[in-house]
C-alpha cells in the first residue's frame, strides 16, 4: 500500500518575489545517517548545501525515487508503507532556472541537498487536508547564487509606486540600464502589473557588451580603475509617453549581485479620476520650483531662478498638480494671473492683489495651448488606450478660471467617447497646469542693429531688468450658475520672477579684411573685432581653426573670457607671439555665446549657432 506525498519547490529572489522551480528533478533518499563529510557541521545532513561527487556516490544506494517538478514547481511521490515511519533526505538536481535557461556548461548537472524531513508527520497533515502540500522555498542567498553562478541568470525584481501616496503605478514601462565607461547597456525592459511589480531577466552578456561585441565582451565600469564584475544599474520608466523615473548613471547602484531588489517611486501621480489629493502650483517646467528658498531649483530674493541665476523666457509650463474633484466631490477650477508690481521673494508680504490684471486665458495671447493631463486605460485597449488632454481657450470662463474637467470631457468627445467613459481610465498627472508665453509680458527693446563689430554700445541702449509676480488660485465649483464657490487651500504668489526675451547682440569681423577686401589674402598679425552683449550673458568665446588640422585653439584676449555682460574688442590679436604660427591656409574664426535664459525645461539656444568669419592667410603675400 502506498501513500502520496505532495510537495512544491520555490526560490526566493526578494522578500516579495518568489518563483516556481520547474523542470528540475527532485530526489528522495533514505536518510544519510552514519557518514558525514569531514568539513560538514554536525547537522550537515539537514543543512542546504551542494552535494559533492563523493557524497552522491556514498548515498547512491539510498535513493528511493526521482520526480520532475511541473510548471508550478509541484511534485508527488508514492511512499511505500514500510517507509512511513522513516525520515527522508530530499535533494534536487538543477537542470534549469526560470525563465528557461540553458543547462550549465559542465559535464554533470549540479545537485543540492534541501533538507531531512520527518515523513510521517507531513503525511498526516496531507491526510487531514487534501489541499495541503509541503512547500519549500530556497533562501535568497542560495537561490540567487544557483541562478547566477551556475546559469548566468541575473534578475531584477521591483515595484514602481507614487512617492507621496505609495500607490502602485500599473502599465508603466521600466528600463534597466548598466552604466559603462564606454557605452551604457540596456539590461532589459518590463511592464508593471496592477501592483506596480516588474521583473527583468538578463545575463552577463547584456552588460559586457562593447563596440566589438559579440567578438569581445567585457564589463567596462565607469570607475575603471576599481573594476568590478557586476553591473551598475540605473532605471528609466515612462507611462503614456510621460517620464516617471529618469535616473542617470550617477545614480547607479554599484556592482549589483545576481538578484537586485528595488523599490522605485515617481512624483508623477497616476490616480483614478475620482481620487482627491492636494492641489498646488509647485514649479516652472521641470527645473525650477515656484518658491523662494535656498535649494537648487528655487528662486532667490531678486527673482532669479536656481543657483545659476536663470531668467525666464519664451513659453513656460506652470507645473504642479490639481485633482478633478474636491473632497466634497465638487469640480475644481484654477487660475493664473500676472502683475507688473513685484516685491522681493523673501518679503513677508505679497504685491497688491489688484495688480494681477494680466489673467491667463483672458489677457490677449498670454495663454498657450499645451498638455495638461493624460488618460491611460485601466485595461489595455487597441483603440484610445492613451489619450493626451490639451488645454484650449474654450476651457476658460470669462474671468480666466480654467476648468480641467471641461478639457477632459471635450477631449473624450473628440475621440468618439462620452464623459462617462472617464471611469475606464486612470489619470496621469503630467505636471503642467497651464502654459504661458512670457514674450507677451516683456517689452524691453532690442539693441539697434546699427553698431559694428568692436564698436561700443552706449548705456542708453542697455536692456532693462523686467520682473513680474505670478499668482495661482484654486476653487471648488459648488453651483456655478448661482455663483457659489468654495475656498480650497493652495493659493500661492511668487513675488518676483525675472523674464527676458531679447536676443544676444553679436557682431564679428576681421580687421585686416575690412581694411582691404573681404576676398583678399592677408598676412602679418591678424586682429578680430567683436561685440557681444546681453544683460544675462552666460558665456562667450572665440575659436580659431585652420582648414588643415594644424591650428585648433581658443582665442584668449582678456576680454572675451571675462564675466562681463558687454564683451567688446576692436583689436584682439589672433597670432601674437608665441602663437605666431599661422601658415598659408584658410581659417575659420567663430564667436560662441550663450545666455542664462531658460524656459524651465531647456536653456536658451539663442547663441547655439556661432557667428563665423573666414579668411585666407598667406605669409608670403606682399
Amino acid at each position: 500500500m502506498s501513500t502520496i506525498f505532495k510537495g512544491s519547490l520555490r526560490g526566493y529572489i526578494c522578500e516579495d518575489c518568489r518563483e516556481f522551480i520547474s523542470n528540475v528533478d527532485v530526489l528522495l533518499y533514505l536518510p544519510y545517517r552514519e557518514t558525514r563529510l569531514p568539513d560538514s557541521p554536525a547537522n550537515g545532513k539537514d543543512a542546504f548545501h551542494v552535494v559533492t561527487k563523493e557524497e552522491a556516490a556514498q548515498r547512491k544506494g539510498l535513493l528511493i525515487d526521482k520526480k520532475t517538478t511541473d510548471i508550478n514547481g509541484d511534485f508527488e511521490f508514492e511512499i511505500n508503507e514500510r517507509y512511513l515511519n522513516s525520515d527522508f533526505d530530499i535533494d534536487f538536481v538543477c537542470g534549469s532556472v526560470p525563465p528557461k535557461h540553458p543547462k550549465p556548461k559542465r559535464e554533470e548537472l549540479v545537485q543540492f541537498h534541501i533538507t531531512t524531513l520527518a515523513m510521517q508527520s507531513e503525511l498526516e497533515k496531507q491526510a487531514q487536508d487534501q489541499n495541503s502540500r509541503w512547500n519549500y522555498t530556497i533562501a535568497h542567498k542560495w537561490w540567487c547564487y544557483i541562478r547566477g553562478h551556475f546559469f548566468d541568470s541575473w534578475v531584477i525584481c521591483g515595484h514602481l509606486m507614487n512617492c507621496k501616496t505609495n500607490k502602485p503605478i500599473a502599465n508603466a514601462t521600466v528600463t534597466a540600464m548598466d552604466a559603462d565607461f564606454l557605452t551604457d547597456d540596456t539590461l532589459g525592459v518590463a511592464t508593471t502589473d496592477a501592483t506596480g511589480h516588474f521583473r527583468i531577466d538578463y545575463s552577463a552578456a547584456d552588460f559586457k557588451k562593447t563596440f566589438l561585441s559579440p567578438w569581445l565582451n567585457i564589463e567596462t565600469d565607469p570607475n575603471f580603475l576599481s573594476f568590478q564584475s557586476g553591473p551598475d544599474v540605473y532605471f528609466k520608466a515612462e507611462l503614456a509617453g510621460t517620464k516617471l523615473i529618469d535616473e542617470t548613471k550617477a545614480e547607479a547602484r554599484k556592482n549589483v549581485g545576481y538578484c537586485l531588489c528595488v523599490n522605485l517611486c515617481s512624483e508623477i501621480a497616476v490616480t483614478d479620476p475620482g481620487d482627491t489629493f492636494p492641489s498646488a502650483w509647485t514649479g516652472i517646467g521641470t527645473k525650477f520650483s515656484s518658491s523662494y528658498g535656498t535649494s537648487a531649483p528655487d528662486f532667490d530674493a531678486e527673482g532669479y531662478a536656481s543657483f545659476d541665476k536663470n531668467v525666464l523666457f519664451s513659453k513656460i509650463n506652470l507645473t504642479g498638480q490639481a485633482a478633478l474633484k474636491s473632497a466634497a466631490g465638487h469640480p475644481i477650477e484654477y487660475r493664473f494671473s500676472v502683475s507688473d508690481a513685484t516685491l522681493p521673494n523673501d518679503s513677508l508680504i505679497n504685491p497688491p492683489l489688484d495688480g494681477f490684471t494680466k489673467i491667463v486665458g483672458k489677457y490677449p495671447d498670454l495663454f498657450v495651448p499645451g498638455i495638461v493631463s493624460k488618460l491611460e486605460r485601466k485595461v489595455f485597449s487597441l483603440i484610445n488606450n492613451q489619450i493626451s488632454v490639451y488645454s484650449a481657450q474654450s476651457d476658460f470662463d470669462d474671468e480666466g478660471w480654467f476648468d480641467v474637467n471641461h478639457a477632459i470631457e471635450r477631449t473624450l468627445i473628440s475621440r468618439g467617447l462620452t464623459p462617462a467613459d472617464l471611469a475606464l481610465y486612470n489619470l496621469i498627472d503630467v505636471d503642467p497646469l497651464i502654459t504661458i508665453d512670457t514674450a507677451v509680458l516683456t517689452s524691453a527693446p532690442n539693441v539697434p542693429d546699427s553698431f559694428s563689430a568692436g564698436q561700443p554700445i552706449p548705456a542708453v541702449h542697455d536692456i532693462p531688468v523686467e520682473k513680474f509676480a505670478i499668482r495661482f488660485e484654486i476653487r471648488e465649483v459648488i453651483n456655478k450658475a448661482a455663483n457659489q464657490f468654495g475656498f480650497i487651500d493652495g493659493e500661492k504668489i511668487l513675488n518676483s520672477a525675472i523674464m527676458n526675451n531679447n536676443p544676444i547682440y553679436r557682431k564679428l569681423a576681421i580687421k585686416e579684411l575690412e581694411e582691404s577686401t573681404l576676398c583678399s589674402p592677408i598676412n602679418g598679425t591678424i586682429h578680430a573685432k567683436y561685440t557681444l552683449y546681453h544683460p544675462y550673458l552666460a558665456s562667450g568665446s572665440l575659436h580659431l581653426n585652420s582648414n588643415s588640422p594644424s591650428i585648433d585653439r581658443d582665442v584668449l584676449d582678456g576680454v572675451i573670457n571675462t564675466a562681463a555682460v558687454k564683451r567688446i574688442n576692436d583689436n584682439a590679436a589672433l597670432n601674437d607671439s608665441p602663437l605666431d604660427n599661422l601658415v598659408r591656409c584658410t581659417y575659420s574664426l567663430k564667436l560662441y555665446s550663450s545666455t542664462r535664459k531658460h524656459n524651465g525645461d531647456d536653456g536658451d539656444s539663442d547663441g547655439g549657432s556661432p557667428l563665423e568669419q573666414l579668411f585666407f592667410y598667406d605669409e608670403n603675400q606682399s
